[in-house]
């Protein structure tokens, strides 16, 4: 993986963090769409998922597609929010609190999973 990749996959993993630590603001209003923390974690796994795809169709096809990858995730992450809002409200309000505390906890897990990841290659050193 060259240092572009590094680079961007650890700011990604940093992001997935900071957004998993953050307060959840939502925890009383009534579940209508899914939280920004969700959304974040949606468009960051959307982007990577592509990012890869199109790492593979490059290959495949020996054409450089890697300034494809933000434009195609920034079209298809909304889909995936939406196609996650519509299976959210059929789940009865009753729950909501349940559900935000289940999202959260996915982002955090995700975060947790990508940063153990990636301190797990190269360990930072203290000196």
């Amino acid at each position: 993986m060259n240092t572009f990749g590094r680079r961007l996959l650890f700011f990604a993993l940093f992001v997935m963090l900071l957004v998993a630590c953050s307060p959840a603001r939502a925890a009383v209003a009534p579940l209508m769409e899914v939280p920004d923390e969700g959304r974040l974690l949606v468009l960051t796994l959307v982007t990577a998922g592509v990012t890869w795809l199109l790492l593979k169709a490059s290959i495949v096809f020996k054409v450089d597609l890697s300034g494809h990858a933000g434009p195609v995730a920034v079209a298809v992450a909304p889909i995936f929010v939406t196609l996650i809002e519509a299976g959210l409200r059929l789940i009865p309000p009753v729950f909501d609190n349940i559900v935000l505390t289940i999202i959260h906890l996915i982002v955090l897990l995700v975060g947790s999973i990508g940063t153990f990841f990636l301190f797990q290659r190269k360990a930072p050193r203290l000196r």
